[in-house]
C-alpha cells in the first residue's frame, strides 16, 4: 500500500475476485483493507509489522491485544490463512525477537483459531549461506543462530516456513553467470543436473536450496510457502514490461508442478498487485505491480489462472462402448481448464491425443504388469520406452503409478520392484522429472481416527513401510484414492452427509489443535500421520482419486455428487489442517462408463455423460 494514488479497498477487493485470485498477502492490518475482505472468500496472509516484533516478543498481553484487535475482530467473515511475524529480520537486529513473537501470537490465537492459522516468518534468500547445488543448500552461520529454533518449532506446529524468491535479483547481481532464459522460465533444456535432478529455471534451484537447509537444520518436514516473488517492469537492469510479463507468466503456470526436489504444487504469491510510487530505495522498487494504480494491466500476458486449475486434474477411464474419441477427449479437457490427467493404461490413442495439448499426465502402470516389470528390468525398460519415451517430450509426464490399490494384495509383494525397475528405466533424464510411486486405496489405513493417529494396518505396513523409505529416498509422493462416500455409506449413523460433502457448518471433529469440518481432510491427514510413523514425514500426498456418485445406489445423486465435486475443487487448493497449501487432487472421473463392474454405483461417478454433457456444473 506504498502509493498516494491506489484503489479503494473495496476496488482493490473487486479487482482480484475478478481475476479469480483467491489468496491476498497483506503486509500490515489495515482496517479498511480488512473490512473490505469480510466475505469475500479471499484467504489472507496477514504481517506482524516489523516494528511490532520486540515489544510482542516480550509481551504475551501486547500479543493477544493484537490477536484480537487485527484478527479476531474479522475471523468470522475473513479466513485469515497464515500470519508472518516479521518479513526478511533475519539476518538482523530483530532477529533476536522473531521466534518469541511467534510464540506469543500463536498462544494468542488460542485452540478456536489456532488449528486453522498457521504461524510463521518471512525470509529473505539471505539466510541461505550456500545454494549451490540446490541439494547443498544451508543457512548461512549467522543466520542459523536463529533459524535452528524457528525451524523446529515450525515443524512442531505444522506450519511453513514462508520465504521470498526473487531470481530477478539473483540474475541482476550475476548476469554473466546466469542467463535471462534460466532466471525467466524459458530455458529450453536443463540448466543445473544435481544428481538426479535436472533444474531448467533459476526459481526451482532457489527455492530446493531452502528445502535443502530445512532438512539440514531438523525440518525436512517444514513446507514452503513462496510469500513473495516477482520481476520490475522499469526502473534498472533487466526491468522491462516484457521480462516482466514472461516471469510472472512462467512463473503462474510454474507452481501447480512443484520443484524437482518437491513435486505438486508450491503456494506462491507474486509480488505486488500495483505499482507503488511511496517505495524507496533502486527505482525498481516502484516498477513492480502487475497493475498500474488506475487498475490497468502493465502487460498483456494474462498470467491469471485459477489456482484450482493447476491443483485438480480429472481422471479419464476408458471403461465404456459409447465414449467420445481421444481426440474429442483432450478438447473437452482443454475447454474446460483441466491441465492434469490420470491415464490407468498407457492407450496409444489418447497418448498421441496427448501430445502438444500442454495437459500433464499421471500414467498407470496396470496391475497385470507388475509380476513381469518387477522381475525383469528389460521388460521395465521396454515399458518406458514404448510408453513413455515415444511420447516425451510431446507430452510432459508428471507421475507414473505403479499399480492401482493392490496393497494388501496378492500382488503387493511386485510393487516396490516394479517401481524401481520403472524408475531405473527413467534414467537422469526424465527420471528427474517424472516421479514413480504406486496408487493405494485407504484400506491401507488400520487406524484413521483421530486423524493423527493415523497408522497403517499390520498387513499393509509389511509393504508400505520399504515403499514410504523408497518414496522419501526419490523425493515422490504417495498416491491415495479417497473417497468419503464410501466411508459415509457404510456409515451413515455415525458420518453426517454434510462432514462428507464439505457442507458442515461447523467442526465435527477436534484432534488437538487440529479442526476438521470436513472428512475428506480428516482422511488425508490420517495418511499423513501413518507415513510419519513409516518413516515417511517428508512424503506428500497426491490424491489420485476422489468423487461421488450420481446415481445407482445409496445417496447417489446428481444433488450429491454435484456438491461434493464443486467443494471439492474449491477446497483442496487450501490443502488440509495439519498440511495448508494446495492438494494436488484428481476428480474421477471424467465420464460414466457403462462397462464399470461392481455396485452399479460405479457406472456413475462421470462428470460428464459420453455424449460430453455435464452431468451436473463444475467450474475449473
Amino acid at each position: 500500500m506504498l502509493g498516494n494514488n491506489l484503489p479503494q479497498p473495496s476496488q482493490v477487493v473487486s479487482l482480484y475476485k475478478s481475476k479469480n485470485i483467491g489468496l491476498m498477502r497483506l503486509y500490515s492490518p489495515d482496517g479498511g483493507a480488512l473490512n473490505a475482505l469480510r466475505g469475500s472468500g479471499i484467504q489472507v496472509l496477514l504481517d506482524v509489522p516489523n516494528e511490532n516484533l520486540q515489544n510482542f516478543a516480550s509481551s504475551p498481553s501486547a500479543a493477544a491485544n493484537w490477536v484480537q484487535t487485527n484478527v479476531r475482530t474479522y475471523s468470522s467473515a475473513v479466513k485469515f490463512r497464515y500470519i508472518a511475524v516479521g518479513n526478511e529480520v533475519i539476518p538482523g537486529n530483530l532477529a533476536q525477537y522473531v521466534l518469541g513473537a511467534m510464540k506469543n501470537i500463536k498462544n494468542a490465537l488460542g485452540n478456536d483459531l489456532g488449528g486453522q492459522i498457521k504461524v510463521s516468518t518471512s525470509v529473505s534468500m539471505a539466510v541461505i549461506g550456500v545454494s549451490y547445488p540446490p541439494s547443498h543448500g544451508a543457512f548461512s552461520g549467522n543466520a542459523m543462530t536463529y533459524m535452528g529454533p524457528i525451524v523446529q518449532y515450525l515443524a512442531s506446529t505444522n506450519a511453513p516456513l514462508l520465504v521470498n524468491v526473487y531470481p530477478y535479483f539473483s540474475y541482476k547481481g550475476n548476469p554473466n553467470s546466469i542467463s535471462l532464459q534460466y532466471a525467466t522460465f524459458t530455458s529450453p533444456s536443463t540448466v543445473v543436473q544435481d544428481g538426479s535432478l535436472n533444474y531448467q529455471n533459476l526459481f526451482d534451484a532457489m527455492v530446493d536450496s531452502v528445502y535443502a537447509a530445512l532438512s539440514q537444520a531438523g525440518g525436512a518436514n517444514v513446507p514452503i510457502v513462496v510469500s513473495e516473488s516477482g520481476w520490475p517492469s522499469d526502473g534498472g537492469f533487466a526491468a522491462s514490461v516484457a521480462n516482466a510479463g514472461t516471469y510472472n507468466a512462467n512463473l503462474v503456470k510454474h507452481v501447480g508442478k512443484g520443484t524437482p526436489r518437491k513435486p505438486g504444487p508450491l503456494e506462491t504469491y507474486v509480488f505486488a498487485m500495483f505499482n507503488e510510487n511511496q517505495k524507496t530505495g533502486d527505482p525498481t522498487e516502484q516498477h513492480f505491480g502487475l497493475f498500474y494504480p488506475n487498475q490497468q494491466p502493465v502487460y498483456p500476458k494474462k498470467i491469471f489462472v485459477n489456482v484450482d486449475a493447476q491443483t485438480v486434474g480429472v481422471c479419464y477411464g476408458m471403461l465404456g462402448d459409447n465414449l467420445p474419441q481421444p481426440s474429442d477427449v483432450v478438447n473437452l479437457y482443454k475447454s474446460n481448464n483441466i491441465g492434469l490427467m490420470r491415464l490407468y493404461s498407457p492407450d496409444g490413442g489418447a497418448l498421441n491425443a496427448l501430445r502438444g495439448s500442454g495437459i500433464q499426465v499421471l500414467l498407470d502402470v496396470p496391475n497385470e504388469n507388475l509380476q513381469n516389470l518387477a522381475s525383469s528390468p528389460s521388460a521395465a525398460s521396454d515399458w518406458v520406452q514404448t510408453n513413455v519415451r515415444a511420447y516425451s517430450p510431446d507430452i510432459k509426464f508428471r507421475y507414473i503409478a505403479v499399480g492401482n490399490e493392490v496393497i494388501p494384495g496378492n500382488l503387493a509383494q511386485y510393487v516396490l520392484g516394479a517401481m524401481k525397475n520403472i524408475k531405473n528405466a527413467l534414467g537422469n533424464d526424465l527420471g528427474g522429472q517424472i516421479k514413480v510411486s504406486t496408487s493405494v486405496s485407504m484400506g491401507v489405513i488400520g487406524v484413521s481416527y483421530p486423524p493423527s493417529h493415523g497408522a497403517f494396518s499390520g498387513n499393509a505396513m509389511t509393504y508400505m513401510g520399504p515403499i514410504v523409505q523408497y518414496l522419501a529416498s526419490t523425493n515422490a509422493p504417495l498416491l491415495v484414492n479417497v473417497y468419503p462416500y464410501f466411508s459415509y455409506k457404510g456409515n451413515p449413523n455415525s458420518i453426517s452427509l454434510q462432514y462428507a460433502t464439505f457442507t458442515s457448518p461447523s467442526t465435527v471433529v477436534q484432534d488437538g489443535s487440529l479442526n476438521y469440518q470436513n472428512l475428506f481432510d480428516a482422511m488425508v491427514d490420517s495418511v499423513y500421520a501413518a507415513l510419519s510413523q513409516a518413516g515417511g514425514a517428508n512424503v506428500p500426498i497426491v490424491v489420485s482419486e476422489s468423487g461421488w456418485p450420481s446415481d445407482g445406489g445409496f445417496a447417489a445423486s446428481v444433488a450429491n455428487a454435484g456438491t461434493y465435486n464443486a467443494n471439492l475443487v474449491k477446497h483442496v487448493g487450501k490443502g488440509t489442517p495439519r498440511k495448508p497449501g494446495p492438494l494436488e487432487t484428481y476428480v474421477f472421473a471424467m465420464f460414466n462408463e457403462n462397462q464399470k463392474t461392481g455396485d452399479p454405483t460405479e457406472q456413475h461417478f462421470g462428470l460428464f455423460y459420453p455424449s460430453q454433457r455435464p452431468v451436473y456444473p463444475v467450474s475449473f
